[in-house]
């Protein structure tokens, strides 16, 4: 079952990460399709053309629990319950 779960966590978690570099290009072709306002945050705030990457941060916490679960025992397990 523990199996199962980790493949299935990598799959949502590589299928969100999928999601984050579409819109990745999709911002940056909206940014740069208007040369003005590509100019503008490249000039005055260049971290906002990297926004929708933010998008990918539950998808890499899904591809960690996936190896997790398919690597480790729940004894030894980065992601320990407490009772």
């Amino acid at each position: 079952m523990r199996f199962i779960v980790g493949i299935l966590s990598l799959i949502a978690g590589f299928g969100v990460w999928g999601v984050a570099v579409t819109a990745l290009i999709a911002w940056l072709a909206f940014c740069f399709g208007s040369v003005i306002v590509g100019v503008l945050l490249l000039i005055f705030c260049p971290y906002i053309l990297l926004a929708p990457l933010v998008i990918g941060n539950p998808g890499t916490a899904l591809v960690v629990y996936g190896m997790d679960k398919i690597a480790n025992k729940s004894e030894d397990s980065i992601y320990k319950r407490i009772r």
